[in-house]
């Protein structure tokens, strides 16, 4: 029996070094940051960056850049309220959700002061919880007709559960939330968006970043394996979550086997770029003709990332987390904890007797990935989503749960 026991007790052992190096190490350094060294913004000379406190733009997680006017669309909430209801991080109290989440419009290049600049978009045609037109909001992606200026949004819509019989509020902590997507109509300068449809299917689970991929069309991340539950629990050591693809008509699963898959976005390349939250690694996708992503490639970037935006260029920018740590503790208490943040540039290099796709040699693309910015949380938001406009040079960062925004110019 003692032997028995002495055996168990090694293995035991042996077991947790094992786990200890493959998964505890990766997470608690790589993925949460512990003992990493960050720098400040005054560690790049050429960048000039300011908060921007006055506007009113709290817990913006995502932004869009309408490249010929540079109008930036921004999907926002308030920093409190999202202390108590972001399914993403399980923060599941209904009663204490947003009421007053909205789009954001911001003319990036125009004169005078930001403040006579902005303007909030109205709802028409969308009717809400029980009629309150409120939404929740988290990522989204814009689309603009060829030939007009004619914007379709599409946005991640994050309802509290609700009996369909009775219009009671059911138990968010033990089912979840009811996430949707939402398809709202636009136009350029416009002061309100009206809503055409909402997309409501058992694969939307836990959605976080949406991207047109046609007319019709659209892929989707479920951040998760799921809405709650023991197997979510276990997504920061084995992993989970999957890419969705969604028509007028059906949606399937595009891809599963993702390590907490978060702001996805479609290149001018045409490819599907996914970015992992736990491991920093971006998967690269063909969309296949009977509607499954086909991996062509991977991306490493040395820190763990959130979204990701395409620039007028083609380059891509992402919004990663030196200290995912400090990330968490700032969404329980965003006014007084300011975690680092840092951007990274993703160039894919192409040869010049290459410049046109060829969808058999995307296996063998390169990507230089670059650091454009970092900083120890003293300027900067802790940010999910930067955004670089190739006409100004400016990047813009917000962050799902900071109470502002930063707005960052070169002085080179």
């Amino acid at each position: 029996m003692v032997n028995l026991v002495s055996r168990v007790a090694i293995i035991g052992a042996v077991f947790i070094a094992v786990a200890y190096q493959f998964i505890f190490k990766s997470i608690v350094f790589h993925t949460l940051g512990y003992g990493r060294k960050v720098s400040s913004i005054k560690d790049f000379p050429d960048v000039r960056c300011g908060k921007i406190t006055e506007l009113g733009l709290e817990g913006c997680e995502d932004m869009w850049l309408h490249e010929p006017t540079g109008a930036l669309y921004m999907a926002c909430s308030d920093s409190q309220s999202r202390t108590q209801w972001l399914p993403a991080v399980g923060f599941l109290n209904a009663t204490g959700r947003g009421l007053t989440d909205r789009i954001a419009v911001l003319d990036t290049r125009g004169p005078g002061r930001l403040a006579t600049r902005i303007k909030w978009l109205s709802v028409e045609n969308f009717s809400g919880i029980k009629g309150d037109g409120t939404m929740n909001l988290h990522g989204f992606d814009i689309r603009q007709d060829k030939n007009t200026d004619v914007l379709h949004i599409l946005l991640i819509n994050h309802r509290p559960p609700i009996d369909s019989e009775h219009g009671e509020p059911l138990n968010a902590t033990s089912i979840g939330a009811n996430s949707t997507i939402e398809h709202f109509r636009t136009e350029v300068d416009s002061d309100n968006m009206r809503h055409v449809r909402t997309y409501t299917n058992a694969l939307i689970q836990t959605p976080n970043r949406v991207a047109w991929v046609t007319h019709d069309s659209f892929v989707f991340t479920n951040d998760h394996s799921g809405k709650v539950g023991f197997r979510r629990e276990l997504d920061p050591f084995i992993g989970g979550g999957t890419v969705g693809y969604c028509n007028q008509s059906t949606c399937n699963i595009g891809y599963s086997g993702f390590k907490m898959p978060n702001g996805l976005v479609r290149g001018r390349d045409g490819l599907i770029y996914v970015p992992s939250t736990l491991d920093g690694t971006i998967r690269v996708f063909n969309l296949s003709e009977n509607n499954h992503l086909l991996k062509v490639n991977e991306i490493k970037v040395p820190l763990p990332v959130d979204n990701l935006s395409v620039d007028k260029k083609g380059d891509i920018y992402a919004a990663a987390f030196p200290k995912a740590y400090m990330w968490g503790k700032s969404s329980k208490d965003p006014f007084n904890v300011a975690p680092p943040t840092a951007v990274f540039r993703i160039r894919k290099f192409v040869q010049e007797n290459e410049s046109e796709r060829k969808p058999h040699l995307e296996m063998n693309a390169e990507y230089i990935v670059e650091k454009v910015l970092e900083d120890d949380g003293s300027v900067l938001p802790g940010s999910t989503t930067a955004v670089h406009d190739a006409e100004t040079g400016r990047i813009f960062l917000s962050g799902i749960m900071s109470p502002y925004i930063a707005i960052c110019e070169s002085t080179a």
